[in-house]
């Protein structure tokens, strides 16, 4: 054998290793595709460093977390993703230096340590900037009527200090920069399920040919910034949904003018409002009933709850039958008293107590309501404003409850306030679905889009009004006596569903009578049944 081929054959046994490439001719690691961790595509942390607004640099930052012995976010990846923090809040302060901001959004930027190793351990970075003074909470977090994220500001040492920090992001947090507004947007859409349909029947919207001469005449006069956002939103595709701390969803066409309102069209067709009528009005025996179960722990107030039960009954019948309005009128006729009742009434109960003393209709409404009424003033007695987000967030929660309920049915809709904005052909459906979700919360058949909720078919309203044990020659047979009982009972069941939080017998048959006259009032020669619905005794 040659030397030459002796060589080779030892070349094939040998196993090569680092250090035997010095100066061969072969190098395949010189070649620049075999060095995949140093493409721009695989490295863009190193290639391509970012600059970052914050008020504290790197090093500064792992001295503070060592000072505080958190130690656990002293790595790379943790410190990083605490300046990515500190860079979004310096971006989304508001002019009076605060934030609001929720452990969701910031975990968007940095995770939560899930296992430490000893309890002085802080998990969440919110928690973690304020333990270590760079962030103060100003306020908690809320999660009743008011539902918001707790609100921060930088503390004074960092209040006016502004830093530019160029640093290389390793690829994951390059991510989390670069998608932050897709992964804001996806958050919203989980938390609010109605969110995504929303937009997409906001984007089925627009202007009858009619309005366009509404337009250019409001463009040429003043204050036109309602209108012009309106025309943005329409005809430029930049539609936005809101939802406030009371859970009132807005969206770019709940601000528009009056004038525009009949001529937007909704997938090629007009649109119709599903408004509640007296909506607030519909929420105060939800307000006694849950006051009224908070007491009955107390030892002692039977009277005060039996009283109050039979109030709220009364409250029911009363919003469950024809025009809450009218029904303080001299004149229930007059077109005009009634518009100006219900302006008083509404502005009544958001009025400070001291107004309201003065004013000769709350007299009235408490002296018919007294309980009800104590509560309200209970309520308002430190800040006026209180019953208002009670009544708002109510409000809200059923408008939302509805909303997801059409959009299931694939029905556009639009929500603005106490209403729903749809086509014409799912008026009827949409009120409905309105009503129900209320009554199922409060008990009352209120009156959605000039159509009052009835949980009873055809047949049960005819029951209902069916008196047993009045005497008949109509040649009803024993069969469909029967029947007809047992159809009676399903109505009364379904009347007094939202009872079933615990009332006493004697005012479940009280509730039923009530809601039963007001919806369907029996003959005059029927009415003396004291205690029974239509004579039947429960």
């Amino acid at each position: 054998m040659t030397a030459a081929k002796r060589q080779i054959a030892d070349d094939k046994r040998t196993p090569k290793i680092a250090h035997m490439t010095n100066g061969a001719k072969n190098r395949p690691q010189d070649k620049a595709k075999n060095r995949l961790q140093d493409s721009l595509k695989n490295r863009p942390d190193i290639i391509n460093p970012v600059c970052l607004h914050g008020v504290i640099d790197e090093d500064s930052l792992r001295a503070l977390l060592n000072i505080e012995r958190q130690t656990a976010w002293c790595s790379r990846v943790r410190l990083r993703g605490l300046l990515l923090l500190i860079d979004y809040v310096c971006r989304k302060l508001k002019k009076n230096g605060a934030i609001t901001i929720s452990a969701d959004l910031a975990h968007s930027f940095i995770s939560k340590i899930r296992k430490r190793d000893r309890l002085s351990i802080i998990t969440e970075p919110l928690r973690l900037l304020c333990a270590i003074g760079i962030l103060r909470r100003e306020r908690p977090a809320i999660f009743a009527h008011i539902k918001t994220s707790a609100v921060y500001r930088f503390t004074d040492a960092y209040q006016r200090k502004r830093l530019t920090i160029e640093i290389s992001l390793l690829p994951k947090l390059a991510s989390k920069r670069e998608f932050a507004d897709q992964r804001c947007q996806n958050r919203l859409d989980r938390r609010y399920p109605f969110r995504q349909q929303l937009f997409a029947d906001l984007a089925g919207v627009s202007f009858s040919p009619s309005a366009r001469s509404i337009i250019a005449k409001g463009f040429s006069g003043k204050g036109f910034e309602n209108l012009r956002a309106l025309v943005t939103a329409i005809d430029g595709g930049r539609h936005t949904v809101r939802v406030n701390e009371r859970g009132q969803i807005s969206t770019s066409i709940g601000s528009r003018p009056r004038e525009l309102q009949s001529h937007l069209l909704l997938h090629g067709t007009p649109i119709v409002s599903c408004d509640v009528s007296n909506a607030h009005w519909n929420f105060l025996p939800l307000i006694l009933a849950k006051r009224l179960h908070h007491v009955s722990r107390e030892p002692g107030c039977e009277k005060y709850i039996n009283d109050g039960w039979r109030e709220h009954n009364r409250l029911i019948a009363l919003l469950s039958d024809g025009d809450f309005y009218r029904a303080w009128c001299s004149d229930p006729q007059s077109d005009k008293e009634r518009d100006q009742k219900k302006s008083v009434l509404t502005i009544l109960l958001n009025k400070k107590n001291v107004d309201c003393e003065r004013n000769v209709l709350h007299r009235r409404i408490r002296e018919a309501f007294p309980i009800t009424f104590r509560i309200v003033e209970d309520i308002k007695r430190n800040n006026h404003r209180n019953l208002s987000k009670q009544l708002q967030r109510f409000t809200a929660d059923a408008i939302a409850a509805a909303l997801l309920e059409v959009q299931a049915e694939e029905i556009a809709a639009i929500p603005h306030v106490d209403a729903l904005i749809c086509q014409e052909k799912d008026r009827e459906r949409v009120c409905e679905v309105i009503g129900r979700k209320i009554f199922e919360v409060t008990g009352v058949c209120c009156t959605v889009g000039g159509i009052r909720y009835s949980p009873l078919t055809e047949n049960e309203k005819k029951a209902v009004i069916f008196d047993e044990i009045a005497p008949s020659d109509d040649g009803m047979s024993y069969e469909e006596w029967e029947e007809m009982r047992a159809v009676k009972t399903v109505a009364v069941l379904k009347l007094t569903r939202f009872h079933s939080a615990g009332y006493e017998r004697h005012n479940l048959s009280r509730a039923v009578q009530l809601n039963c006259a007001a919806l369907y009032p029996l003959p005059p020669t029927h009415v003396a049944g004291v205690g029974r619905v239509g004579g039947v005794g429960l």
